[in-house]
């Protein structure tokens, strides 16, 4: 079954997804011109480091392990859209469902 939702990034790291043992794979989305960095594994979120989104329509996909964990945000008024598990889809940096 697939999930999607909306999240707004904090200054400090916060849960963007609690982790979830039978997440298949997840896709996010950035929506606007806010850089935010993504903390996977449970791990805090750093700005700047790790997994980091900067421009409208950057996307991260992942799937297993690193899907299945929490995954953290970072980046103050960063506007992300998710979608997991189910089939998966592809985002490409323009920000269009291909």
């Amino acid at each position: 079954m697939a999930t999607s939702g909306k999240a707004t990034g904090a200054a400090t790291s916060a849960v963007l997804l609690a982790a979830d043992q039978y997440r298949e794979f997840v896709v996010i989305m950035l929506q606007n011109q806010v850089t935010c960095a993504l903390g996977l594994f449970g791990e805090d979120a750093v700005i700047d480091e790790g997994i980091v989104l900067s421009q409208i329509g950057d996307s991260v996909h992942l799937s297993g392990a690193a899907a299945r964990q929490q995954i953290n945000v970072i980046g103050n008024t960063a506007s992300l859209t998710y979608q997991s598990s189910g089939d998966p889809i592809a985002v490409n940096r323009q920000g269009y469902l291909v």
